[in-house]
């Protein structure tokens, strides 16, 4: 008989990292097509994550195209832009200086091309288009080498006209070009020979409706702006009241109780029983019944809380 040399496995079978395992597919083909898979949604997952941000002020995740990037850098998502923006501009806050990054501390400018691309063809865009040509005053030489002649912009008093147009800072009494009515450039009356000062003594003197205005203020317990004198009436919040008139724009603060000017550390020390109570260091009106008692917590008062904390991030 024949002796045959035994046969092993190993020797009639590939090796077992050479067996077809799916599809035709060795196993170390297998696992390059897994780790290839794995480092393309790595990729995929760090692409988005660059192409995305965290939003400073609502803290919200947002996609890069869905924020707005201001000059100085700061970026913010789209809402709480439209936002901001909102407040601004229904409180006439447009200026150079008042409508800038919201960032505490970032004075850097909000551009009109900025705000043109979130707002434009929106009421708030035509509002704050109409704000600025209000709030516009032509500039003035400066020194006295400066050419050209110092100008005023005045406004017709006519309800009926209201034309605005310039004259020389000089001329004492205008002409409206659109109606033809005169009047004095700087108080906007008629009074040939008198002083605005003279012509307005005279007129308190003898106009009821100013007597009938300030027995009004004085029943409902309205207030003053100690700087404007713009009358305010506390609808809901507390004692420390925020003018927001055109000549204050926000930046003066008065205790709604005896009228002082106040500064931001007077928000709590001027109001010893808490800034709900009606009383302050100087009065105490917590009998008076015709007096409001201040309230919190309604949705006008949440969103006056909300608008003092813009103004005071914003300066």
């Amino acid at each position: 008989c024949l002796l045959k040399s035994p046969v092993t496995l190993t020797d009639s079978f590939p090796a077992a990292s050479a067996v077809s395992a799916v599809g035709g597919m060795s196993l170390d083909d297998e696992a390059l097509a897994r780790r290839m898979q794995e480092e393309f949604d790595e990729e995929v997952r760090a692409k988005e994550a660059r192409e995305r941000f965290e939003c400073p002020l609502c803290f919200e995740t947002t996609r890069l195209d869905h924020g707005v990037e201001l000059d100085c850098r700061h970026r913010v998502c789209r809402g709480c832009f439209s936002g901001y923006l909102q407040v601004k501009i229904t409180e006439k806050r447009v200026t150079e200086e008042e409508l800038c990054c919201p960032m505490p501390d970032c004075k850097g400018e909000v551009t009109v091309p900025q705000l043109e691309g979130v707002l434009r063809g929106t009421p708030l865009w035509d509002r704050f288009l109409a704000t600025r040509a209000e709030l516009w005053r032509p500039s003035q030489p400066s020194g006295a080498s400066g050419r050209g002649q110092a100008e005023l912009l005045c406004e017709c008093p006519s309800l009926a006209c209201g034309e605005r147009f310039l004259v020389p800072q000089s001329v004492a009494e205008a002409r409206c070009p659109k109606c033809a009515r005169s009047f004095c450039c700087r108080c906007r009356s008629r009074h040939p020979g008198q002083t605005c000062e003279a012509y307005a003594t005279g007129v308190a003197s003898t106009r009821s409706a100013d007597q009938e205005l300030e027995q009004l203020i004085a029943q409902n317990r309205w207030q003053r702006c100690p700087k404007c004198g713009a009358v305010s009436e506390r609808e809901t919040g507390c004692n420390y009241m925020t003018c927001f008139s055109e000549k204050c724009r926000g930046k003066v603060c008065f205790c709604y109780l005896c009228g002082v000017e106040l500064s931001t550390i007077e928000h709590y020390t001027h109001f010893p029983h808490g800034l709900f109570e009606n009383a302050c260091v100087k009065v105490d009106r917590r009998d008076d019944e015709a007096m409001p008692k201040a309230s919190w917590g309604t949705a006008g008062w949440w969103s006056a809380v909300a608008r003092d904390v813009t103004s005071y991030v914003t300066g």
